[in-house]
């Protein structure tokens, strides 16, 4: 699938197939359980090019099916595009379970992020402007014996290079049970400035669905020559069961810390083998 460069594009592509589902899920004639979690970020017009980029996507789906049916469906993008003409990262995750019948149950994990490393001069600021996306989905015909459950979760953090230290942070995560909770918070740092911020909930008889969208800008003057580290990256889980043993409950705040960890030692890795190669 092609990655489309504006937030209506990305806004359609995760909240069509939300949409659809909930209808499906709402529909009296259909019984059927589902969770869905759909993300996507842009992040454009940045001050600077970058010196090194990466991307990452990761993605897990499980099933038990005793005397029902269920389909879990993970996918994952990500692209950081750095030449000439143009200058973007982007990347989308959704994650889907859609289950029927008794004693059944299905997972669904999808994870996405985009990597920049940029040299910022002395008296020069460091900016770029993001759009994020979060949708999700929650519907059961039966509450007495199905439960659905969608998470999801969007984090920037900008990183010193050289001293591993986070200097600024953007993260929100929500959340949704077919059981009646519902969460949505946000953590932002100084550096991160949103401009909008929009959360909408609906729900109807069984079925739920949230959607958040948030855009701004980040922008930070150093005073001195600094290395840093843009990462962005989005976790989002979908589960469904019916009088099943319950899959192991996923952590999307694990996850998400498990990942920075992994990327912060590979980075450190990357560049002492670069130094070493240098001074040969």
């Amino acid at each position: 699938m092609k990655l489309h460069h504006s937030t209506g594009a990305i806004a359609f592509l995760l909240a069509t197939p939300l949409v659809t589902s909930l209808s499906i899920g709402i529909a009296p004639s259909i019984a059927a359980t589902i969770a869905g979690s759909a993300a996507g970020v842009t992040i454009d017009n940045f001050s600077h090019t970058p010196t090194d980029t990466g991307t990452s996507t990761n993605t897990n789906a499980e099933t038990i099916a005793n005397s029902g049916a269920v389909i879990s469906q993970a996918k994952a993008e990500a692209v950081f595009i750095s030449n000439c003409h143009e200058l973007l990262a982007e990347n989308l995750s959704q994650s889907e379970v859609i289950g029927s019948g008794n004693n059944y149950s299905g997972l669904a994990q999808s994870q996405a992020a985009v990597i920049g490393d940029f040299f910022i001069d002395a008296e020069e600021t460091f900016s770029f402007n993001f759009q994020t996306f979060l949708a999700l989905l929650t519907s059961v015909d039966n509450p007495q014996s199905e439960r659905a459950r969608a998470n999801g979760s969007i984090s920037f953090w900008v990183i010193n290079t050289v001293t591993n230290i986070l200097l600024d942070s953007f993260q929100f995560a929500s959340g949704l049970d077919s059981s009646g909770g519902i969460y949505a918070n946000t953590l932002v740092s100084n550096s991160f400035k949103p401009t909008q911020i929009n959360f909408n909930f609906l729900a109807q008889e069984n079925a739920a669905a949230s959607l958040l969208y948030t855009s701004g800008v980040y922008s930070r003057k150093f005073n001195s020559a600094t290395n840093l580290t843009l990462v962005e990256v989005k976790n989002n889980i979908a589960k469904a069961e019916a009088e099943a043993e319950a899959v192991p409950e996923p952590s999307t705040v694990l996850g998400t810390a498990i990942f920075l960890g992994l990327f912060v030692r590979q980075r450190k890795h990357k560049k002492e083998r670069s130094e070493v190669k240098s001074k040969v």
